[in-house]
């Protein structure tokens, strides 16, 4: 179906310059509402901001919007940049769908998502997403100055730099407010999970390097350590499998632990390196189901294999430990994962900004939803910080010696 021609009624009042720019803009809204409202078989004349002028062209207005534009920019005592009330308009229509996940992101915060996928960004390292309307800590990066300064999987953040975080503040504010040039300090007040008082927490930025595999090989059981799913991370992985291949290793133990996800495609790249070609990896659904299936090379198949994850782990990790456990029956040890498990795609707009749109949710192979519920351990192993014994790790390793031994 074509495009309609849109044009949108601009109100001749002072300051027509900015008007004209600005009307051209929320052709984006303007579209946006014509395609959910003027579908077949609905009156024009039922929608008050939409008309039909003689020539049988839809006119768009948007009098609440000017209304209030006009109100703000005559009453405010303060300065008011156009742009910055552009954006804000824009980000509060996506913010109307009542998603967290599906937000609008200038072209500042657009250009900081993409060097944080591109595996190098300048901030504390820390992923972090929405639960119970409360902006919460996914997990801390293996290694980055959050991890460091002691903040941890599941921690509330309340507040940045003493500005308390409302019910308003969205997921991308928060990041933009936490990021920051190498060498700034940063204040986070959090609730750690299971304490009853705040803490306190000031760390000093720095510049995020994500080397998103780690392989250590003892007594011939090999720990992958996935950190996240970013560009490389399959290739990373890749070359992980063949030195455990070479080394004749007799099990692996994969870490998943605080790896907050990433790109769905590395998920199912690593998959298939221990999973046969052509088994179920991840349905995702939507307005359309697509199947995605492993692609051959398991090269680590028929290796016994456990995996390691805990509230941090979230998204592409749910996916690939629960196609693990579905197919070959791998155990899964430690807490119960992120339930981060809706697909977002990402859209490009002309000005550098972006959408990033909730369009599906994933299912493993046994037909689990992982969005909320996440993925259960088999085997529920938490970590006691009061103690610098890895415990989940070391209950792993106990397992994985078992299943050695009764494959011998």
């Amino acid at each position: 179906m074509p495009e309609p021609d849109i044009t949108p009624r601009v109100v001749h009042r002072p300051n027509l310059h900015y008007r004209q720019w600005l009307g051209l803009i929320l052709m984006l809204l303007a579209g946006v509402y014509i395609g959910r409202y003027l579908l077949p078989g609905v009156p024009p004349a039922s929608l008050p901001t939409v008309t039909i002028d003689q020539n049988g062209e839809r006119q768009i207005a948007f009098p609440t919007f000017w209304e209030a534009w006009d109100r703000l920019h005559e009453k405010f005592i303060g300065d008011l940049s156009d742009d910055t009330l552009m954006y804000g308009a824009v980000s509060g229509m996506i913010s109307a769908a009542g998603d967290p996940y599906t937000v609008f992101a200038d072209p500042d915060a657009t250009k900081q998502f993409n060097e944080t996928l591109g595996g190098s960004f300048s901030g504390i390292g820390v992923e972090m997403g929405m639960r119970n309307g409360a902006v919460t800590v996914i997990a801390p990066l293996d290694g980055s100055p959050a991890q460091t300064a002691g903040i941890r999987e599941g921690d509330i953040i309340v507040a940045v730099d003493d500005t308390p975080l409302t019910q308003d503040t969205t997921l991308d504010e928060v990041v933009q407010k936490i990021r920051g040039a190498r060498s700034t300090k940063v204040k986070l007040t959090v609730l750690h999970k299971g304490d009853q008082e705040t803490a306190v927490i000031t760390i000093t930025r720095d510049t995020i390097h994500i080397d998103s595999v780690k392989l250590d090989i003892t007594d011939n059981i090999a720990r992958i350590t996935v950190t996240s799913f970013n560009e490389d991370t399959a290739s990373q992985f890749l070359t992980a499998a063949r030195q455990i291949t070479r080394q004749s290793v007799s099990g692996i133990i994969l870490d998943l632990r605080n790896n907050p996800g990433g790109f769905l495609q590395s998920a199912v790249d690593i998959a298939s390196r221990f999973i046969p070609e052509g088994q179920l990896i991840v349905s995702e659904r939507g307005t359309d189901t697509t199947e995605y299936k492993a692609e051959g090379n398991d090269i680590l198949n028929g290796i016994p294999l456990v995996v390691l994850v805990n509230e941090g782990s979230a998204s592409s990790s749910e996916i690939l430990s629960g196609a693990l456990r579905d197919n070959l029956q791998a155990s899964i040890i430690g807490t119960t994962t992120f339930g981060k498990g809706s697909v977002q795609e990402l859209i490009k707009l002309k000005d550098g900004s972006s959408l990033r749109v909730t369009v599906a949710k994933w299912f493993t192979p046994s037909d689990h939803n992982i969005n909320e519920s996440g993925i259960e351990p088999d085997i529920q192993v938490e970590q006691n910080y009061d103690t610098t014994e890895d415990e989940p790790l070391l209950r792993a390793t106990e397992e994985i010696t078992k299943l050695i031994n009764n494959a011998q």
